[in-house]
């Protein structure tokens, strides 16, 4: 009986075998779960480096001048609009100055040429009136003479059937010249009444003025026409020598019209007296256009000795002091902007295509471990590059990559330029895109 008992060994029973069995599927499930939640977690992320990046802004100056003035250090917060550097302006002053003064007397000189034309256009309008009322006057005896001398011509040579016909003809002209008389009074009447109202101009009332007296001149001429008429009827019989010397009368009263309108001619040459000023006008006009053109120049490049902030922003760099002389164009002080920050991440080409504007992500740094920045994608690159050699990723350097960049949010400006980060950029659907 001790001999069946030594022979018997020890072994598993059946409920501990089932046991482990079952252990050993559930871990195969856990570890297969795990596996799938990897995959199906890394389909909706994708991962990579750069650094961070903020808008700089180059300050500089548009004139050349001396440093009078520095008001911000490196590190110093400045506002839009705040005065950074102020530049020597005396230089600048005395330029506005001149060009002030050459504005004045540009002024002058317009002044003084719009009085010259002015004063021309009143000195040859009055000219020109009085010729055309003397060759008016002078024209007006020569017919008159004329006729006077065919009638004592007529009355020599027919006697008393001429002297005559020359008092008939006397007869017609008082009749002619009264009507004229009649005409020329209503015609200046009219001219005055307009000139009360201001509708015409004083030339023009005296113009009415002369006509008139050179028809009541008309009308007492022929007038006395006819009493001479008669008078040569007698004459004409006795003198026959009369005739030649109304003939030279005539002549005379011809050379005198020829004077008068010679005259008018003279004053009308007072026309291209006229253009000529308005001519020189013209000229101090845009003399003057050109100094209150140099003027506002001057005075816009005076404004450039005052250098303000172009943004908001912090100064990262500072390349002149107080006393320095600089040339137009330096950069003075470097600026950046660290409310407008992103990241500048590198992404390997094969991934790029899952990389979509307006994605969703997640950006840590070194010198915050436990926090995350939130950003979106703004920019693709549409161009590969190979891994810049300062930047870690994931991959290998030598891969082709592309440039994406993820604007972040830095309210608190806990974010600097320069600072290595990661991205993690949800790359899963439209829903993981768009915040709710």
């Amino acid at each position: 009986m001790r001999a069946s008992r030594a022979g018997q060994r020890p072994g598993l029973g059946p409920g501990v075998l089932t046991i482990g069995i079952l252990l050993l599927a559930l871990a195969l499930l856990a570890w297969g779960g795990w596996r799938l939640y990897e995959q199906r977690a890394s389909a909706g992320r994708l991962f990579g480096s750069g650094s961070i990046e903020a808008t700089r802004v180059d300050v500089s100056s548009k004139v050349a001048g001396r440093i009078i003035k520095l008001s911000v250090d490196e590190g110093d917060r400045v506002k839009a609009g705040q005065v950074l550097i102020e530049l020597e302006p005396q230089e600048a002053s005395a330029q506005v100055a001149q060009a002030q003064a050459a504005v004045v007397q540009a002024e002058a000189k317009v002044a003084q040429a719009q009085h010259a034309v002015t004063a021309q256009q009143q000195v040859t309008s009055a000219q020109v009136a009085q010729a055309q009322a003397q060759v008016a006057s002078a024209a007006t005896g020569v017919p008159q003479m004329e006729t006077a001398l065919a009638m004592q011509e007529r009355t020599a040579q027919e006697a008393v059937s001429a002297a005559q016909a020359q008092l008939n003809s006397a007869q017609a002209q008082v009749g002619s010249a009264r009507s004229a008389l009649v005409k020329a009074r209503a015609d200046l009447g009219r001219q005055k009444a307009l000139f009360a109202q201001g509708a015409v101009a004083a030339d023009q009332v005296d113009a009415a003025q002369a006509a008139y007296d050179a028809a009541v001149a008309q009308d007492r001429a022929a007038t006395e026409a006819v009493a001479q008429a008669g008078a040569n009827l007698a004459s004409a019989r006795a003198n026959l020598m009369q005739v030649e010397i109304k003939r030279k009368d005539v002549e005379a009263a011809r050379a005198n019209v020829a004077q008068a309108r010679a005259g008018l001619r003279n004053a009308q040459s007072g026309y291209t007296v006229i253009a000529q000023r308005q001519q020189d006008l013209a000229a101090a006009k845009a003399a003057l256009s050109q100094a209150r053109a140099n003027l506002q120049y001057l005075q816009v490049i005076a404004g450039h000795n005052t250098i303000v902030s172009p943004r908001n922003a912090v100064v990262q760099v500072k390349d002149v002091e107080q006393g320095e002389v600089v040339a137009a164009g330096a950069t003075l002080l470097t600026l950046v902007d660290l409310q407008d920050i992103w990241l500048r991440a590198y992404i390997p080409q094969d991934q790029i295509g899952r990389v979509k504007a307006g994605q969703l992500a997640h950006v840590s740094v070194d010198s915050f471990p436990r926090r995350i920045f939130e950003g979106r994608v703004v920019e693709i690159s549409s161009m590969g590059e190979f891994t810049p050699g300062n930047v870690q990723t994931r991959g290998d350097r030598v891969k082709l990559v592309f440039t994406v960049k993820i604007r972040l949010d830095n309210r608190d400006e806990s974010l600097k330029p320069g600072m290595p980060a990661d991205a993690e950029i949800l790359v899963g659907g439209q829903e993981d895109q768009t915040p709710r």
